[in-house]
């Protein structure tokens, strides 16, 4: 894997693994109805997925332009790292939405 492979590669891993984090510290802010900090936390996710999208798309791009992109592991393995985050900011955001209509019905039943 030549250098600039390897930075891409490195870039995505680092950014999708830190969107992956936000997302998983956004559930547990959701799990403490910390609703606010919640929603702030999956836009941080977003804006480094968004980021990683266009390290994924450079490459593709770079690659039907007729560069050469070696199929490495590490090449899988930043891939790995970013649709796992992906996913898991679908999830995320739904159970983020989950927990504020429970915290909603709660009020309800509670007033």
């Amino acid at each position: 894997m030549d250098e600039k492979q390897l930075k891409r590669a490195m870039q995505l891993i680092a950014i999708a693994g830190n969107a992956r984090s936000e997302v998983v510290r956004a559930m547990q802010s959701a799990d403490e109805e910390k609703f606010d900090e919640a929603d702030e936390l999956l836009a941080k996710a977003k804006k480094d997925l968004h980021d990683a999208h266009n390290i994924q798309t450079q490459w593709m791009s770079a690659e039907m332009g007729g560069e050469v992109v070696e199929k490495s592991l590490l090449l899988i393995h930043s891939q790995d790292h970013f649709i796992a985050a992906d996913i898991m900011m679908t999830v995320a955001t739904e159970h983020l939405a989950q927990a504020k209509k429970i915290k909603a019905l709660e009020a309800k039943l509670n007033a």
